[in-house]
């Protein structure tokens, strides 16, 4: 008695009222779910049992094992027969009654394969930074068990990501766990193909061992982490990407302005966040406006002869893009005004 899975032999004997004699191969037929299977007799000739050798194929599922009617035990063109060559009745008890496979075993069948039946994520939609951890769900058509670290390799821009499972074994839902590394970035958070869950030597397998089919949804397609949620990733920092002057590289006048434009929109630029590289004239930084990734800096009270040029600091600047990623560089090749 037991559980069974694909490729599992069950060995079923027939008992006769007296010993027979068989030529050929008569055959037995199993009610094994939505396919019924004829099994081949196997050995016991010159006794009063026969036994016939079923091997559990894919999609075979039953509670309880059983032939599949009174009728379920054909001869295949062979002959069963006593020693003085009386045939033998072939007719079996009904199924489920006295003296059956059913009723004298409890043989379970599960020929059937878990399989992946949607990926979604209990992170919310929404943008994430470097950091930031995303819980992303892997549902089974059924409970499975885990050994060992199966992984699943996100689709993150120009460096695939595999991530490891982390939790859900004894259900049918397995979570991986993503945490967003610097330079990730997607528009909407997808795994990279159908292909794209691997043991990596672990084991996904159902109560009855049956190892699970992990082909996924087509990402994008419907049941796929990127159909079912709305998960964008930022771990790009934003950084400068020129200073440059306003006007005429040589000037006269008091106050001048840079116009200073970042890799993306970003927030939190004030004057503290520059410094203003002097050699001969001099003069202090008296505004900053703008928004989005475009800034003008003024820099007023120019006296002296000599050059000025706006740095961005190295550090402490709290410049920030929209997903909260801190710019993490300065800068020191901007144009330079000759006063």
């Amino acid at each position: 008695n037991g559980t069974y899975k694909v490729g599992d032999v069950i060995s079923i004997q027939v008992n006769f009222s007296e010993a027979v004699t068989v030529t050929g191969t008569p055959q037995l037929t199993l009610e094994t779910g939505a396919t019924d299977q004829p099994v081949s007799y196997a050995s016991g000739t010159g006794t009063s049992t026969l036994t016939f050798t079923y091997t559990v194929q894919a999609g075979d599922t039953t509670a309880d094992l059983d032939y599949f009617s009174t009728s379920a035990l054909a001869l295949n063109g062979s002959t069963l027969r006593d020693a003085a060559g009386n045939n033998a009745i072939l007719t079996l008890p009904s199924p489920g009654a006295a003296n059956s496979l059913g009723n004298n075993k409890t043989i379970v069948i599960d020929g059937v394969a878990p399989t992946v039946t949607s990926v979604t994520a209990s992170t919310a939609n929404g943008t994430y930074r470097v950091g930031d951890v995303v819980y992303i769900q892997v549902n089974f058509s059924e409970a499975v068990t885990v050994t060992g670290t199966p992984q699943l390799t996100l689709e993150t821009g120009g460096t695939d990501r595999a991530i490891n499972y982390t939790s859900g074994t004894g259900s049918s839902t397995l979570t991986f766990t993503y945490t967003v590394q610097a330079g990730d970035t997607t528009a909407d958070l997808d795994y990279l193909s159908t292909s794209a869950l691997a043991l990596s030597g672990g084991a996904i397998r159902d109560a009855a061992s049956n190892n699970a089919i992990l082909t996924l949804p087509s990402p994008g397609a419907a049941n796929s982490l990127g159909s079912n949620k709305a998960i964008v990733i930022d771990g790009v920092a934003p950084g400068v990407t020129s200073i440059n002057r306003v006007g005429s590289a040589t000037t006269n006048a008091i106050s001048v302005d840079y116009t200073v434009t970042f890799s993306e929109s970003v927030t939190g630029v004030n004057a503290g966040d520059f410094t203003l590289i002097s050699a001969g004239a001099s003069g202090s930084i008296a505004a900053v406006s703008g928004s989005g990734s475009t800034y003008t800096v003024t820099v007023s009270g120019i006296t002296g002869d000599g050059t000025l040029r706006l740095d961005l600091n190295n550090v402490g600047t709290g410049i920030a893009d929209v997903a909260g990623n801190a710019i993490t560089s300065g800068y020191t090749s901007g144009q330079t005004y000759a006063i």
